[in-house]
Order: structure tokens, then C-alpha cells, then sequence
């Protein structure tokens, strides 16, 4: 078995990907770009122009892990929604049962009335189906597509994501929208109270567990993170500032967006850019999140066999379509053992490419490596700003979405880098969250009404 050497066995690869081989001054000067973004997203007068806004979740309290009872939740994703009755009854004891539901693409595409029609439907047939229908249970909802938050119960929705069309929904109230689509089943009582992103749900779900987890942590087909920040350091907040804490969540995918990163942006994230549906946003996601990565790393090897230096005489039939290379095929490359090229060259034969040389697939793993390399450090950059600017002794960080879960090399990276950019004295810890977001949103309706019952009282 030869041990390769990429700067001498495959030089050209090795040229063309120096522009994505951070050192570490670099990261550590994009921390601290993202740190001081970071703290203008706070500010009444900078907020508008930071390129990490920092939104109020107006989520004040973070649970206690004494929280008792049944609660309801809707989480809200692109392809599908899940509708959950989520019951804590001891510190380890949370027992969940769920429904998934698939939103069909005609109700996706309606206005947005049907399509919240819709889900009231299938809630309605949940909590029957349970029978918790008459129990006006407490529901919150995780929500992953952008919203402005005013309250706790008050999200406008910004904008829905590709194959979303339900227009009469955005600038709309979503919790709004679902209370009036939940009226009109006069059987049915449900307390529905809130709404958090899927950052602050998965911060919320892992904390009941883990009382020092301060981050919700998300990678995959998009990335964010919400953390706990200091109501008194939220200038935009207007409402109750006896509360000390308050969940931030960042939305830091459009990072870079003030040129930040436009030292470190090379000619294929450039070209990734330009064919995305949102060209000239989101810098800092596109070179993060796995609907990017392999698509650059499918870039980088076009260009390398248009060289002739790899994969010679081979079809590029399929390899020249766009997005066909996905992030399962770089973890498969990246999961054989050491001189070991059997997932990759299994990965070619999806692209009809067959009996490739050793020193080629070496290549190809070096590609997929250097990529997914730098898709860590930047997060790592992004949790150590969060890390250092909270300053708690010791945190816990949940994570949820694939590349953490999945992808072994990216974990043992990004705690390589968090570590190396991180104030020694914060000690941290990533957590895999298995509670979905909808647990989270679950403990924020129950606290939520727990608030309202003691409000009401003084």
C-alpha cells in the first residue's frame, strides 16, 4: 500500500485547493469579524446593517429539569411536518409518541390557508387519536423557515424556502394562522402558546437533560445556532427585563454578507454561489452546509479531469450534472480506513466511472477531505465566538442535523478547532441532541404557561 503525499503525488490538486486550507490566523481573525458582527446584531443602531442579526426568541427560561406533564408540539420542516405528544415524568424520563406527516407538494404550493388547514386537520386526528383533545394542552411550535419574532407567540414569517408557495402566509402571524385553521374543530381544546426556530428548540430539548447546555447547534442541509445571551445586552428587546437571559438565535448563515469572508471566498465558492436559487447570500452557509459541499467537491474534480490529470479517458456524463455529488458519497470516501479506497470507488460507479487507480481515488479523498476540513473550522470559529462571549466555566453544545451525527472525521475536526479557538478556561462539551427540536418547543409551551398561570396570579 503507498502512502501519498498529496503536494507531491497529486500536485495539481494540491494547487487548487491552498485557497481552502485555512491556517490558524485566519480562523482566528474570522471569529473575532464574527464576534464583533455578532455584538452589532444586538445593538439598536447597528442591528440593520450586521450580517448576523441576532434574533429575539424572547425565550427567557431555560428548564429546570423539573418540568412535569403532557405537552404538544409541531415541528415544521421543508419536506415534512411532525406533530408530537411529549410527556416528562421524572429527570430521565421523557416518553414521546409522534405522528409524522408528509406535506403534499399541491398543498405546499396553495395558498396559505389550505395549507395550515391542513395541518390543523391532522392535528385534530392526532389528539383524538390520543385523546388529549379536550385537555387544552399546551402546544409550541419549531419552526425552520425564517421568521421575525415580536413575542413568544408572535412569529411573522419572512419567507418560505423552495417548494413553498402558500404567499398568503408570509408577513402573516404563523401561530395566528394555525389558532384560526385549530378553531374551527369545536371538539378540540389545545393551548397553543409559541413558537421557536429549530436552533432554540434543539438548545431547549437538550438542556432539560444537560442544565449547562448554552448552544443549539445546527449542520446540515443548512447551519445556525442559538445560544444564551444576557437580557441586558439585547437592546432590542422592550419587554421584561427582570428576566436576566434571553435565547439568541444568531442566524448566522448569512455571515459574510458585509465581505468578511471575501478573503478566504475562492473561485469555486463562487461558482457554487452563482448556481444556488439564492446567489450573493448566505456566504457563510455555502461553504458550511452539506447541500454546498458536494457540490464543490463535484467542481473541483470537473476541473481537475478537464486537466486530464485524473479519472483519464473516463465520462464526465455524470459528473458534469449539477448537484449530483451529495454529502453521503464524501462521508462514504472519507469512512475508508487509511490506504483503503473501497467506498470510493464504489461512489465512482454511481458516476459509471469504473477501475480507477488507487493514486486517483487518494485524490479524490484528499478533495473530499480539504472541503469538509474547512466546513468544520468555520463552525468552529462560529461556536468558539459564542463560547468565549457567553464565558461560562463548562457548557454543553447540542448539535443536531447529519454531518456531527454521521460523519466521524468532522467530529474529531470540529472539536480540534473549536478547542484551538476557544479562552482556555471554557470548557465545552458537543452533545448529539436525539430530543428533536419539537421536544424543545414542547418545554417552551409548558413553561410558557406556567408563566402566564403566575403572571396572573401577581
Amino acid at each position: 500500500m503507498e502512502v501519498y503525499d498529496p503536494e507531491i503525488d497529486f500536485p495539481e490538486a494540491w494547487k487548487l485547493l491552498q485557497p481552502f486550507m485555512l491556517s490558524n490566523e485566519t480562523l482566528i481573525s474570522i471569529r473575532n469579524s464574527m464576534s464583533r458582527e455578532l455584538q452589532n446584531g444586538l445593538l439598536r443602531d447597528m442591528h440593520a446593517r450586521s450580517s448576523i442579526p441576532c434574533l429575539l426568541s424572547y425565550v427567557q427560561n431555560l428548564p429546570t429539569g423539573h418540568e412535569r406533564g403532557r405537552f404538544l408540539a409541531l415541528e415544521m420542516w421543508p419536506t415534512n411536518c411532525r406533530i408530537m405528544l411529549v410527556k416528562f415524568s421524572s429527570e430521565r424520563d421523557v416518553y414521546m409518541s409522534s405522528k409524522c406527516v408528509i406535506v403534499p407538494h399541491t398543498v405546499a404550493a396553495s395558498r396559505g390557508t389550505t395549507l395550515f388547514n391542513f395541518l390543523a386537520h391532522n392535528i385534530a386526528i392526532f389528539v383524538r387519536d390520543k385523546k388529549v383533545e379536550k385537555d387544552n394542552l399546551p402546544m409550541g411550535i419549531a419552526f425552520a423557515f425564517e421568521l421575525n419574532k415580536l413575542a413568544l407567540d408572535v412569529g411573522i414569517l419572512v419567507r418560505w424556502t423552495k417548494g413553498y408557495g402558500a404567499q398568503g402566509a408570509v408577513g402573516k402571524n404563523i401561530v395566528k394562522l394555525l389558532q384560526n385553521a385549530l378553531d374551527e374543530y369545536k371538539d378540540i381544546r389545545i393551548n397553543l402558546n409559541s413558537v421557536v426556530n429549530i436552533s432554540a428548540g434543539t438548545l431547549m430539548a437538550l438542556s432539560w437533560s444537560y442544565p449547562n447546555c448554552k448552544i443549539g447547534l445546527i449542520v446540515g442541509t443548512s447551519t445556525n445556532a442559538a445560544y444564551v445571551e444576557q437580557t441586558d445586552a439585547c437592546q432590542m428587546f422592550e419587554g421584561n427585563t427582570k428576566q436576566p437571559l434571553m435565547i439568541i438565535n444568531t442566524e448566522w448563515r448569512n455571515f459574510g454578507a458585509n465581505g468578511h469572508l471575501d478573503f478566504i471566498r475562492n473561485e469555486f465558492d463562487k461558482l457554487v454561489d452563482a448556481v444556488s436559487s439564492e446567489p450573493g447570500m448566505k456566504f457563510y452557509e455555502k461553504c458550511i452546509s452539506t447541500l454546498y459541499l458536494g457540490e464543490l467537491v463535484r467542481l473541483i474534480v470537473v476541473r481537475l479531469m478537464k486537466m486530464g490529470v485524473i479519472f483519464k479517458g473516463a465520462s464526465m456524463d455524470y459528473f458534469d450534472i449539477q448537484w449530483k455529488m451529495e454529502m453521503k458519497s464524501i462521508m462514504a470516501i472519507e469512512s475508508d480506513p487509511p490506504n483503503v479506497y473501497t467506498s470510493a470507488q464504489l461512489v465512482m460507479e454511481k458516476f459509471r466511472i469504473r477501475n480507477c487507480s488507487e493514486r486517483d481515488l487518494a485524490t479524490l479523498r484528499f478533495i473530499c477531505h480539504i472541503v469538509s476540513l474547512r466546513s468544520a473550522q468555520l463552525v468552529a470559529a462560529g461556536v468558539a465566538c459564542l463560547i468565549n462571549r457567553m464565558n461560562y466555566p463548562n457548557i454543553s453544545i447540542a448539535v443536531d442535523g447529519g454531518v456531527y451525527r454521521l460523519f466521524p472525521t468532522y467530529q474529531i475536526h470540529l472539536n480540534k478547532y473549536t478547542l484551538m479557538l476557544t479562552n482556555p478556561h471554557n470548557k465545552f462539551k458537543y452533545v448529539i441532541s436525539e430530543d428533536s427540536p419539537g421536544v424543545g418547543a414542547a418545554i417552551v409551551a409548558g413553561i410558557a404557561s406556567k408563566v402566564k398561570v403566575i403572571e396572573s396570579i401577581d
